[in-house]
């Protein structure tokens, strides 16, 4: 019996206990990717917060018996009566050289079945971007890696710089270009004093996901790879043709418009003595 009371208080002994609050609620509704929660309190303003199976949702409509939140992902997955708790984070996204040659969500989540982000530090998403006094100037070159940018238009590193153009005039080719160009440049120069690297990061916004799966395999392809489509590297020619004169449908030299007739090809061509068109021009 002895025995017994000696087994029972050291296992007493041993027993350790903690105790952990959470805040908790239940889902009362859901419906068009949002959901009302009940019982949610001490819940903060753009707070995120868990529902089952890990789906993430972002507090924002703060009423005196009820929570409404934004659900960030498959909102048929939410049912009313699930326990939803709080993370007590703020809206945040994971940050670092983990991400780099890595396809995320918005929240950061990968989709690229790699495995998940190596990386411990959260960066929040509603933050207030530096001033202009506070961010570093401009001195640093940026090489897109076609001549005919390169040699119109300087770029530097730390600069904005907006692409314009109509549909299919080759503007995402432009940008992929770029960083395949300075995948190749960080390569070349790695481990030189004083070279800093580019990291390209590519965002796609309201893309289809035939598009958004196809950068990945043309922008992580392997060096010296020579198949990689890059319509943007055609030579343009640097006047319009002499003894020609464009008219409608040709737009302004130089538009998105007129890029995509050249690449069509070809234009209707007149002598600027005649009103209708003669002849079709090819292009070479």
């Amino acid at each position: 019996m002895s025995t017994i009371l000696q087994d029972i208080e050291s296992q007493i002994s041993a027993l350790k206990t903690t105790i952990v609050q959470t805040n908790t609620g239940v889902v009362r509704e859901c419906g068009d990717g949002v959901a009302k929660i009940e019982g949610l309190s001490d819940v903060m303003l753009n707070e995120m917060v868990e529902f089952p199976g890990g789906l993430v949702g972002l507090a924002l409509n703060l009423e005196e018996n009820e929570v409404g939140c934004i659900l960030m992902g498959d909102s048929t997955a939410v049912k009313e009566g699930d326990v939803v708790k709080t993370t007590g984070r703020l809206l945040s996204v994971p940050v670092g050289k983990g991400l780099l040659g890595r396809v995320v969500d918005v929240l950061g989540q990968p989709l690229d079945g790699k495995g998940p982000i190596q990386s411990d530090v959260f960066y929040p998403v509603e933050k207030i971007a530096p001033s202009i006094i506070k961010r570093k100037g401009v001195n640093q070159p940026v090489q897109t890696g076609i001549m005919a940018i390169d040699a119109m238009i300087p770029i530097g590193r730390g600069q904005r710089e907006l692409i314009i153009g109509d549909r299919a005039t080759g503007k995402t080719t432009i940008a992929i270009d770029t960083m395949i160009n300075q995948a190749r440049i960080n390569k070349a120069f790695a481990g030189q004093d004083g070279f800093r690297p580019i990291y390209s990061i590519y965002v796609a916004v309201g893309q289809k996901n035939s598009n958004i799966a196809r950068a990945p395999s043309t922008c992580c392809a392997k060096p010296g790879r020579s198949n990689i489509p890059s319509s943007s590297r055609r030579r343009l020619p640097t006047a319009p043709p002499t003894n020609t004169w464009l008219r409608s449908p040709a737009r302004p030299w130089a538009s998105g418009s007129w890029t995509t007739a050249w690449m069509r090809s070809s234009f209707l061509t007149t002598s600027p003595n005649t009103p209708s068109p003669t002849a079709r021009f090819p292009w070479s």
